[in-house]
């Protein structure tokens, strides 16, 4: 009875670990400057895609998003906006960076509907690593706590 005990536990591990690496389809919004959401670099805002093939997606664990770019769907100024320049003008030897201009606090039901932990609320101002292929940009954003 105790080993059935240890497997049931095991799989409800494993079943949690399978759904954090599913990824959601999401609308996000760029361009961050005060309360212009149309200028600037940086998340505006997320929300959940009623699509599931749309241009973003992204996983989570406890305090980090991974946000997933159809690179193929994007605009110019789209581009522009997430990376400063066109993804076609970033040289290879270049590390390119994705800059959120200023912290963002997301919303009780952003949390709730992205199923991030409502203990971690904020992504702050920052540089954050991007990881650019042809068909897709990756970047991994940390969350933080309120103080």
């Amino acid at each position: 009875m105790k080993k059935l005990t240890h497997i049931i536990a095991l799989l409800f591990c494993l079943a949690g670990f399978a759904q954090r690496e599913a990824r959601t389809p999401i609308q996000a919004t760029f361009g961050r400057y005060g309360a212009d959401c149309s200028a600037g670099r940086g998340i505006c805002s997320f929300a959940l895609s009623k699509s599931e093939t749309g241009k973003y997606s992204m996983k989570n664990s406890e305090n980090t998003i991974l946000l997933s770019i159809n690179n193929t769907a994007l605009a110019a100024d789209e581009q522009i906006k997430i990376a400063g320049k066109l993804f076609n003008s970033i040289k290879e030897n270049e590390k390119p960076v994705f800059i959120q201009e200023e912290s963002i606090r997301l919303d009780s039901i952003s949390l709730e509907n992205l199923n991030i932990n409502g203990k971690f609320k904020i992504i702050p101002a920052g540089n954050y690593p991007m990881k650019i292929t042809k068909e897709q940009i990756e970047i991994v954003l940390t969350l933080k706590t309120t103080d």
